[in-house]
């Protein structure tokens, strides 16, 4: 438990993951291992952990999204590191106190479950709102990424590239209405010119397949004794792939989204270990040592720093006397001589 408490006060990544296996596809959490040991307190502690540094490492496109968003996970989600104990009245007992911090890791933890599946359907939308854009109005989704990594970058500098782009974009916006008529009629026009070449075509089929016939019989089958064309195959010709059954092209979001699948699915049973935390008495207590021991090495870190800050405050109020300004002083030198 001491191990534990101290490797996540230093700053441990409590969501690393094993090397898959067949038995295990989607790898291990710490939270698993444990949880398999048998130490569901320090199972529900570590999945807890996970869930709140997750949400603390996700980063949106937006600044003015990420500000909001540091704002809402301060007031609402709190950290292992941050989190204290209950403190002890006269009148509690043990099991209660463990009780009432094992309620809270449950509320913390679905705080920030639910905050990450927020951002990742923030960043959906996102990814779809880019994909149309690149599909109606002509601009691509590096184009519109670079957009927006000029404009987290150069927030001063890149205003003017900023501003010129938003008016491309409605200028183009506002031509988008007549553009998906023009497209509409376009397709129309072309159908019915398919329609047209197609009955021309089929007026000349009947001539043709007349000829052809003639010519099979009396060159290939008459002339030349053989087989004609009774024994010809239209699928043993070298034709073009039919384009519905090659290969579609993968895409790197697809990749994004599958693992994006596999983390929905660690939140899922990272949760659930920290309300199964809850059940087990033995693992309530335990949850609450760690409490303890966190909370005591972040104390002991803090009184460490005290010390030396008065060191150096001391040192500079030294440096700030000048020793020549006081030698030139005759009333502090009568004074000092008496």
């Amino acid at each position: 438990e001491k191990t534990v408490a101290v490797l996540l006060s230093l700053g441990a990544a409590p969501g690393l993951l094993t090397d898959p296996s067949p038995e295990f596809p989607l790898s291990r959490t710490p939270s698993d291992l444990a949880s398999s040991n048998g130490h569901k307190g320090i199972s529900g502690f570590l999945a807890e952990s996970s869930l709140t540094s997750l949400l603390l490492s996700l980063k949106m496109n937006d600044s003015a999204d990420d500000g909001a968003l540091e704002d809402s996970i301060a007031k609402a989600v709190q950290t292992v590191s941050e989190k204290t104990a209950t403190p002890a009245n006269d009148n509690d007992e043990s099991d209660v106190l463990s009780l009432k911090d094992s309620l809270t890791a449950i509320c913390n933890a679905t705080q920030a479950a639910d905050r990450i599946h927020q951002i990742f359907r923030m960043q959906s939308f996102q990814r779809k709102q880019l994909t149309e854009f690149n599909n109606e109005l002509g601009i691509s989704y590096e184009h519109a990424l670079s957009l927006v990594a000029a404009k987290s970058l150069r927030p001063v500098q890149g205003d003017g590239l900023a501003h010129s782009a938003a008016i491309q974009i409605q200028k183009k916006f506002r031509g988008w209405k007549k553009r998906k008529e023009f497209l509409l009629i376009r397709q129309r026009i072309v159908k019915i010119q398919a329609h047209v070449r197609g009955h021309q075509a089929r007026k000349k089929y009947r001539p043709i397949i007349w000829s052809v016939g003639i010519l099979e019989k009396v060159i290939l089958r008459w002339r030349r004794k053989g087989s004609g064309l009774r024994g010809f195959r239209r699928d043993a010709l070298g034709m073009n792939p039919n384009p519905q059954h090659m290969p579609l092209k993968e895409d790197d979001y697809d990749f994004l989204k599958d693992g994006r699948k596999q983390t929905e699915e660690r939140l899922q049973k990272a949760l659930g270990r920290v309300k199964s935390m809850v059940q087990y008495p033995e693992a309530r207590a335990q949850y609450r040592r760690l409490l303890t021991v966190v909370e005591g090495s972040r104390e002991t870190k803090e009184s460490n720093m005290v010390p030396n800050g008065l060191e150096d405050i001391a040192d500079g109020d030294l440096d700030l006397i000048d020793i020549d300004s006081l030698l030139d002083d005759d009333t502090f030198m009568s004074v000092a001589f008496e």
